[in-house]
This record gives structure tokens, C-alpha cells and sequence, in this order.
């Protein structure tokens, strides 16, 4: 996040611009800056230090806490942030060899671990010896030694490690009271050179006074100034104060004038500065007084930027610092200036008159003639001639003069006027030119003129019989040549002149009618056979032998207008619009282009462009300057922020070099550039990766910033909604100029351009592995050296996973094995209940219904006699029998009675048809069941058989007088416990003992116990396992 961008050019500074043809054009080189300020989202506008970490960030220390920026945001700390500062006023920054933050505020140190984003305080304690002292710290510096020297006005703090330090003591004998420390700075042999403020500056010695105390004591030498000492990277030493700077000589020791700065107007007192050497090894200077200087050293000379710093509304400058690739960041009272300190591309074209330089040139066609003379025409200077003097020195001659007489006062004869150019006269706005490389140039203006260049005379031609067509053959806008005739076209008709008979006439057509009456054109050039124009209302072509106007309907955007038409080099050419961009147009083909700002264009209505060397169009807009690259369809836009005088440029302002370089012009002068050194940089730039998001499937941001550095490999997880990667280019000077490409294999292998978006993100990858690649570039620059590389995870949702596959394949084949198991022990359960019917009814009612069928026989073949009337009372007794037993095979496999209320009830109701006629008292408990309770079939079938089979015992054999029947569940048991008051078990021997061998072996069936008591009756226990 940027602020509005500026440029500004320091008006009396001139330097030379040596052009490959013998005419030198002095230039002045433009100072390039930025701002950075609260609105950008900086904590605070006073900022009092600067600095860059190993891995590209910025570090901006306020007097509204810190910022780390990586080019794009701001992470924020203070007294209230989580981890907190000591003191919202952040003074002094330096990062230590492990990678730490330290920083000094008006109120302690702190020590930021940015990996794990936690702050480690240091402040004074009144009641604990070993805190630090009382103060705001002013300098955090590292020694030759490897420590850390931690300055604050009054005291010095030496730190061995993170944790240990000790105090050095600074010998009081030759301080004075309430002495400021502002330097300190270690030369050879212990030497220590301290400055202080309003003081002259020292060399002293440093000594050790015991196990861990340093005294810095015996001074050597003093500086004749208050200055601040540094050493260069040649190891020389430089004092330097708002006087100038000055260079120590060893031999000799003591310090030489080397740059005297005359921009200061104040004694060096009371005075804060501050200082910075860029890679060129320039020094930049700044103080509170708002003064902003930049030293030569290599050819001692001063440049005053001070202008800058008021333009800004600042009025101190509290730092400078030089960032990785040599941009200066001077941070003031109103926000920070981020000047590029790099070579110029673009210089204006100075015009001198008189020894004055002309400012704000409104600009139209400029060239140059065979003498490498320059020709400009201008909207409020006139025609200018800028040529080598006999001094060697560039002028400026005003051929024509804005607001002088015009040649519209003085006669014409025959439509022609013939004058010296010498400056008397205003011959009107000149649009156009054409030079026959020789001795003329053709002016469209004022009519068509003819300019001799080596008398300096105008001829001026103009068409009609009367007043009111000359004034329609007045303004002209543009002009070409086929050979014989000249072209113009202005406000009002598309016009012919013949060189031979010097005559100025309308265009008529092939059919005698003049379709450009009354209609604007802009722009014609030729081609071939056909002269194309450029008009108010579209594009035409006209045939210089036929005159046949043909109208092309290419686009409706040409409606709008037309400003140039640029010829390539086959059967294409390029149209400049007024409000649709630029349209790409193969007569050939057929084929059509539009290009706008949705393209990149930096602004719709166009100038003109121009092709370079590579073929490549460089084009002029009303906001912006555009270069084209044809190889890739990228445009790359230039502004004032780029070293560009103003941003909106003139119609028909554009001229190429026979060298290469570019002229365009505007309302604010020509800017002349080499279009090869456009995209050259003096550093080079990396690419580096700050913070990673992603949206969980709760809906929550996670995010990673301060461990991303280390970020090789992520893993996205079934839920993850979304995740981005966000990064930036070392070089923060223009941020939003920067362009980025990601690369994602996995998908495809190509490059895809980000523009200057500063994140990619991505949602709905399929499951997989994938290696994000990312790249950048500088927006009028080259491209990193390193690319982002990460390698992304994207799990599988558990279902479709192979593991879960495989698992739910062997599930599925368990399951369609079990149910197998279960169909066919269906079956067999089946099959074994209708044996077990079957045999059940084969062996009680089929014998039942043989017996029945034995006495029915016997007492057909026999007479009636006493005995028949009992033989049929036995076989009504088979029968009831029979009809109890297949009530029971029925009751046993009906699914409504497979419940304990059931089967108690169907018991009830056995003891009563059993025991109530044999006048045998009864009665049934139960405890410890639940009603509902679900019963097996099998263990419902067998309990109650053995119960049956133990009651018609009783009835048969027991001549017992009352039964009683208990029921319960009992550790873990069924317990069904029969008593009788009978004869008990030996009374029953004469029976067959197939009714106790029954209920042992449905005991059997069910795993379960029964025991046979005999004592006072019988009592049958049976245990069922449940």
C-alpha cells in the first residue's frame, strides 16, 4: 500500500547528457521518490529509525511503535500489542547476528524473537542494581568484538550475549556535565572517537579496569567541529557535520576539509544528525533543521535536497538509512521519502535562451536536421532551434515567438508569405514537421511552410480565394509526402500542395466532392499507393493516383477519433485513439486488436507511439508513459515516479534518434531515454515469501508469518476452504510496480502472470501433490535471481482414500460373507426346526395317532364290551395329548411369544390345566425379570418343555398335594427352581425315566445345569447361562 507517488526535479541543477552524434545535450537528471506515511498504515509519522533484516523486511521504528512492512502491509507493535513494547517511542533498531530485533525506546530495551514473534524487555528498576539505567537509548551498534553497544545520552551498555551485560564507564575528568553522547565509533588499538553534541568530538582510548568493567579514558585527539566519525569501506575515515565533511589523515592525524556544504545557513549547534553511504559511496545527510544533502566523495561536490523534504511538509529528518538495493529511506516528521538511487533513465532536454532555462514547454513535433540541429515545436515558446555554439555550449535560438506579432498581420500575396525566422513574429501552433534530410523541413501549422535551415527563412502557403477558406487552410495538423505532393490535414479538410507549382488547394475525390470538409484529421501517413488519414470519425485511405477514399469500419472504437497512425513494418499498423487505446489492425489478414487499460495500457486516450530497436512500441498516453512487448503481450507503464517530467503527453510529441533513443513531449517539456537501458538495474532483486493463510473447515483464518521463511512444504486438509501464499520483491521502492508469475506443477508446467498482485491463492485442488514455483520481477526492471518454491500436500477425504477403499473392500466381503453365514444358518436353523417339528410330531402325536389308530381297530374287530367304553376314554386321552402337543410346537416357534411375559403366562396357564383338576395346589414367583425381555427360541422352547415335562411328572407319579415354582435371574443365571410335597424320586422308578431323560437333554441344549433333589418331595433346579 502506497501513497500518491511523486516526482520532483530540483530546478537549477543541470547536468550533461553526451548524445552519440556530436551535439551534446546537457540534462537534468530527475530525483525519483515515494512516500510511506500513516495512510499507508505506518503507526505514525514520526519515524525515527529504519532498517532491513537478512531476509528483505523492513523494520520501521515511530513515535507510535514499531512496523515490520513487507511491502505490502504492516504488522504493528506497542505498549498494547501482543507481545507488547516497553515504550511506544521506538529510537534506535539494529538486528543481531542471531537473527534478533533489538529495539531501543524512551523507556528500555527490547529484543524481538521474530520466528517465534516474542519480545524480551529490558527496563529500569529502581530497587534492582542490575537493570539498566535510567534512559532514552539512542544508538544500538555492534563492536569489533562481536558485542553489542547499547548508547543512551548519558551512558553506555556493553551486551556480551542476549542476556549479559555491563557498564562502560566513560572517564568523567574530561566530560563535562550534562554532556549528550550522539556517536561512538571504533578506530584501531582500543581507540574510541565519542561524540557529543555542541561539543568538539574526541579520541579516546578504552582500557580494561577489571574482570567486566570497560573505561574509555586518556583522550588522544579532538576534531576542531561537533561531528559524527564513521569509517568507509576503503577503511578511511570521514568527521562529518552540517559544515561538510572532512578526511583524517593518519600521518599527520587530524582531519582535512574535504566537502565544504554550502547549503547550511545555521551553526552547527544544538543540532541532531544523522548519516548513511549508499553502494555508490555517496554520503546522505540529514538534520532537524529539515536539510537534506548528499556528499561526492569521489568528485567532491554537494547536492541539496532539502526541497524535497519541505515539498513533503516535514521539517526534520530523523534518519537515513540505504536498504539492500541501494534505495535511501529518509525517515522525517511526516512520514518517509524512499528515494531510487539509481542512474536516470529519463532526462529532460534543457532549452537555454539567454542563459535561462525554459520551464513548463507545452510540446508538440520536435526533430533534429543533418547538423544534429534540434528543432521543437512548442504551444507557448513557438518554434525552437537548439544547436552547438562556438563556445561548445548548447542554445537555444526562438525561431518564432509566442504572443509576438503574427503572421496573420502582414500581407499575403498569391496565399504565400515568405519571412525571416528571427523571433519577431508568432507563426502559430506547429503540429508537424517533415524534413527532406537535406535543407527544408515542412511545417503543419499555420498552413503548410517551407523552412530553409541555412537562412533561416519561412515560406507560408495557405489555399482559397477568399477569407473564409484561407482560414480553413490555417490550422494543420499533420503532413506527409508521396513523392510529388504534399498532405496535410487540419480542422476543417484534408488539403494537397504541389512543391512545383507552389499552390495550396482542398483535396476533391474521384468524383469532385471533398469528404474531409469539415472534419478533423489528425494524423496521415502514407503507404504505398494510399495516403491513410486519421479523422474525428474514423479511419480512411485515400489513393494518391485515383483519389479514391475508401472508409475502413475496423472498429467502432475509431469513432471516437483517431490522434496517429504508425505504419509496420508488413501490412499491419498500429492506430492511436482518442478514448479506445490502441487498435492493431493487418489489412492482410484481417485481423484486429484492441488494447486498453484492461490490457495494461496505462491510460486510453493516445498519443502516438514509437517502435525501437527490438520492435517493440513505446506509446505516449494522457496518464503515462507504455512500453509493449510484442513477444509477450505485457505492457509495462512509466510515471513520474519513474523519472518522468509529467505524465501527460502531447499529439504528434514523439521522435526517434537516429542513435535509438526517444523523445516524447508533453505539457512539462521533452524527456529523451534509451530505450535499451529502460529495464537495466544496478541491483538485483530477490523474491521472498511473507505470510501464508488458509481458511479451516470451521471457518477460522490460520495464519503463518513469522516462521515462513522456513516454509518448504504445506499440507492442506480435507475442509481447508482456501489458502493463499503471499510475497514481495527486496526492492520496496515501488511495490505496486512489481510483477509476479507463479508456476504450478502438477496441473501445468507454464508460467501464469500475477501482475503486480502480490498473492496467488488457490481453492478446490484435487487431492494430490503439487510444487508451487513463484517468481518476479521489477516492473521496469529484471527479475529475481531466486524463485519461491513450496511443495503442497492436498489430502485425500478419508472415504476416498486407497487405505479406506481397501478397508471398506474387506468390510463389504465380510459383510457379504457374514450374511451368507447368517442365510445359510437361517437355513440350517430352518431345516433343524422342521426336523425338530417333525420329529417332535412323529414321535409324541405320530405315536399318539398309532396308539389311537391301534384301539380304533381293536374295537372295530371286536364286539361292544365293558372294556370298549374305557379303550375309548383312553383314545379321547391320545387325543387331548396329541392336541397339547402340537399346541406347545406351535406356541414354541410363534415369534409373539418370544417374550419372559410370555412364557410365564403359557407356564400359568400349563400348572392350571395340569394341577387344578388333580386338586394339586400351586403357585408361581418370579423376581428379578423384565417382562419385555427378549427370548431365544430355542432357550424359550427348552425352558418350557422341561418345565412341562416336570409337571405332568408331578401329576402322573408324585401324589404330591402342592407345587410351588420359582423363577429369578440370579448372577448371571436363569434359575427355574420346580418343588413338589410328593413321594419323590424312588417312589417313580416303575416309571420309564424317559421324562428325566428329556429334561437332561434339553439342559444339554441350552449349556445349562439341572439337578434332581429327592428329600421331602422333588425339586428339579435348572441354571440357564444368560
Amino acid at each position: 500500500m502506497l501513497s500518491n507517488q511523486y516526482l520532483l526535479t530540483k530546478p537549477p541543477l543541470l547536468l550533461s547528457l553526451v548524445l552519440c552524434f556530436p551535439l551534446m545535450l546537457p540534462a537534468q537528471r530527475s530525483l525519483q521518490y515515494t512516500l510511506l506515511t500513516a495512510e499507508d498504515g505506518l503507526s505514525n509519522n514520526s519515524v525515527q529509525c529504519i532498517i532491513q533484516d537478512r531476509s528483505g523486511i523492513m523494520w520501521i521504528g515511530t513515535n507510535g511503535g514499531l512496523n515490520r512492512y513487507d511491502g505490502s502491509s504492516f504488522i504493528q507493535y506497542s505498549i498494547l500489542s501482543q507481545p507488547s513494547l516497553s515504550n511506544n517511542v521506538v529510537t534506535s533498531l539494529r538486528q543481531g547476528e542471531d537473527g534478533n530485533i533489538w529495539i531501543g525506546t524512551e523507556n528500555g530495551l527490547n529484543i524481538l524473537d521474530p520466528l517465534s514473534n516474542t519480545i524480551r524487555q529490558f527496563v529500569h528498576q529502581d530497587l534492582a542494581s542490575t537493570s539498566i539505567p535510567q534512559g532514552a537509548i539512542r544508538a544500538i551498534q555492534k563492536t569489533k568484538s562481536g558485542h553489542t553497544w547499547v548508547m543512551s545520552d548519558y551512558w553506555l551498555l556493553e551486551f556480551e550475549t542476549n542476556d549479559s551485560f555491563f557498564r562502560v564507564s566513560i572517564d568523567p575528568s574530561f566530560i563535562k556535565e550534562n554532556m549528550v553522547l550522539v556517536g561512538l565509533t571504533e578506530s584501531g588499538n582500543n581507540e574510541v572517537w565519542l561524540s557529543y553534541l555542541d561539543r568538539a568530538t574526541m579520541m579516546a582510548k578504552r582500557t580494561n579496569s577489571g574482570s567486566r568493567l570497560e573505561r574509555i579514558d586518556q583522550p588522544q585527539l579532538y576534531t576542531a567541529d561537533t561531528a559524527k566519525i564513521f569509517t568507509d569501506s576503503s577503511d578511511i575515515t570521514w568527521s562529518i557535520s552540517a559544515y561538510g565533511m572532512n578526511r583524517f589523515n593518519k600521518s599527520s592525524g587530524s582531519f582535512h576539509a574535504w566537502i565544504r556544504n554550502p547549503y547550511n545557513n545555521a551553526p552547527n549547534l544544538h543540532l541532531h544528525s544523522c548519516h548513511s553511504q549508499d553502494a555508490d559511496g555517496n554520503v546522505w545527510q540529514g538534520n532537524e533543521r529539515g536539510s537534506l544533502v548528499k556528499y561526492n566523495l569521489q568528485q567532491q561536490k554537494v547536492a541539496d535536497y532539502s526541497w524535497l523534504v519541505a515539498t513533503i511538509n516535514a521539517t526534520l529528518v530523523y534518519c537515513i538509512y540505504r536498504d539492500n538495493n541501494n534505495n535511501i529511506w529518509v525517515g522525517t516528521d511526516n512520514g518517509i521519502i524512499k528515494i531510487s538511487n539509481r542512474s536516470a533513465v529519463f532526462n529532460n532536454i534543457p532549452f537555454v535562451v539567454a542563459g535561462k532555462e525554459l520551464k513548463n514547454i507545452r510540446c508538440r513535433r520536435i526533430m533534429t536536421d543533418r547538423n544534429n540541429t534540434w528543432y521543437a515545436a512548442t504551444e507557448n515558446y513557438g518554434l525552437l532551434k537548439r544547436m552547438r555554439g562556438k563556445n561548445g555550449m548548447d542554445t537555444t535560438i526562438a525561431l518564432s515567438t509566442f504572443g509576438a506579432t503574427p503572421v496573420s498581420n502582414l500581407p499575403f500575396h498569391n496565399n504565400s508569405l515568405r519571412i525571416k525566422l528571427n523571433g519577431r513574429y508568432d507563426i502559430g501552433y506547429i503540429y508537424d514537421m517533415w524534413y527532406d534530410d537535406k535543407d527544408i523541413i515542412w511545417l503543419a501549422g499555420y498552413g503548410i511552410s517551407c523552412y530553409n535551415i541555412r537562412n533561416d527563412s519561412l515560406e507560408i502557403f495557405l489555399a482559397g480565394n477568399d477569407d473564409i477558406s484561407r482560414a480553413e487552410s490555417v490550422n494543420q495538423f499533420s503532413i506527409c509526402f508521396d513523392g510529388h505532393l504534399f498532405w496535410t490535414a487540419g480542422q476543417n479538410n484534408v488539403f494537397i500542395f504541389d512543391p512545383a507549382t507552389r499552390k495550396m488547394q482542398p483535396f476533391k475525390d474521384n468524383k469532385g466532392n471533398m469528404p474531409f470538409a469539415q472534419l478533423p484529421c489528425w494524423s496521415l501517413t502514407l503507404k504505398g499507393d494510399w495516403i491513410w488519414a486519421g479523422s474525428a470519425k474514423g479511419l480512411y485511405k485515400i489513393n494518391i493516383h485515383t483519389k479514391e477514399v475508401v472508409k475502413l469500419s475496423i472498429h467502432p472504437v475509431l469513432e471516437y477519433g483517431i490522434n496517429d497512425i504508425a505504419m509496420d513494418g508488413d501490412s499491419s499498423c498500429w492506430i492511436s485513439t482518442a478514448g479506445g487505446g490502441v487498435i492493431y489492425y493487418n489489412e492482410y489478414s484481417g485481423k484486429i486488436k484492441q488494447y486498453t487499460n484492461r490490457d495494461g495500457l496505462s491510460n486510453n486516450t493516445v498519443c502516438g507511439l514509437l517502435k525501437d530497436n527490438k520492435n517493440d512500441l513505446w506509446i505516449s498516453t494522457y496518464a503515462g508513459l507504455s512500453y509493449f512487448n510484442r513477444q509477450t503481450n505485457q505492457f509495462t507503464n512509466f510515471y513520474t515516479k519513474d523519472g518522468l517530467n509529467i505524465d501527460e503527453f502531447n499529439r504528434k510529441a514523439f521522435y526517434k534518434l537516429p542513435d535509438g533513443r526517444m523523445v516524447f513531449g508533453g505539457l512539462n517539456g521533452y524527456t529523451v531515454f534509451d530505450p535499451a537501458e529502460a529495464f537495466k538495474r544496478d541491483r538485483p532483486v530477490a523474491i521472498l515469501l511473507t505470510r501464508f493463510t488458509r481458511i479451516n473447515k470451521g471457518g477460522e483464518t490460520e495464519e503463518t508469518v513469522f516462521h515462513i521463511n522456513s516454509l518448504r512444504k504445506v499440507v492442506i486438509y480435507p475442509g481447508d476452504r482456501f489458502f493463499s501464499f503471499y510475497f514481495t520483491l527486496s526492492d520496496m521502492y515501488d511495490p505496486s510496480g512489481n510483477r509476479y508469475y507463479y508456476q504450478l506443477e502438477g496441473v501445468d508446467k507454464a508460467w501464469h502472470s500475477l501482475g503486480n498482485q502480490h498473492f496467488v491463492s488457490f481453492n478446490g485442488l484435487s487431492p494430490g501433490t503439487y510444487t508451487l514455483k513463484i517468481k518476479g520481477s521489477v516492473g521496469k526492471g529484471s527479475a529475481s535471481v531466486n524463485e519461491i518454491s513450496v511443495d503442497i500436500l492436498v489430502r485425500q477425504v478419508f472415504y476416498k482414500t486407497a487405505w479406506f477403499i481397501i478397508l471398506m473392500s474387506f468390510a463389504v466381503a465380510a459383510i457379504v460373507y457374514l450374511i451368507g453365514r447368517y442365510r445359510i444358518n437361517q437355513v440350517k436353523k430352518i431345516q433343524y426346526l422342521r426336523t425338530r417339528i417333525a420329529s417332535d410330531l412323529h414321535d409324541d402325536v405320530g405315536s399318539s395317532l398309532v396308539r389311537i389308530t391301534v384301539l380304533a381297530d381293536a374295537i372295530k374287530r371286536e364286539e361292544v364290551k365293558e372294556t370298549t367304553s374305557e379303550q375309548l376314554g383312553t383314545i379321547a386321552g391320545i387325543s387331548r395329548g396329541a392336541v397339547s402337543t402340537m399346541k406347545d410346537v406351535i406356541w414354541s416357534i410363534d415369534s409373539r411369544n418370544d417374550t419372559m411375559n410370555g412364557m410365564i403366562g403359557y407356564m400359568q396357564e400349563h400348572l392350571y390345566n395340569m394341577l387344578t383338576p388333580a386338586n394339586i395346589d400351586f403357585e408361581l414367583t418370579h423376581t428379578g425379570l423384565t417382562g419385555n425381555e427378549k427370548l431365544r427360541m430355542n432357550f424359550r422352547q427348552n425352558v418350557y418343555l422341561t418345565f412341562k415335562e416336570a409337571v405332568n411328572n408331578i401329576v402322573k407319579h408324585s401324589g404330591a398335594s402342592r407345587v410351588n415354582v420359582e423363577l429369578k435371574r440370579e448372577n448371571g443365571y436363569f434359575v427355574m427352581r420346580i418343588m413338589d410335597n410328593g413321594k419323590g424320586i424312588n417312589s417313580t422308578r416303575n416309571g420309564s425315566g424317559q421324562g428325566l431323560y428329556n429334561m437332561k437333554l434339553r439342559a444339554d441344549r441350552l449349556k445349562a445345569s439341572l439337578e434332581i433333589l429327592s428329600g421331602n418331595g422333588l425339586t428339579i433346579l435348572m441354571k440357564v447361562p444368560v
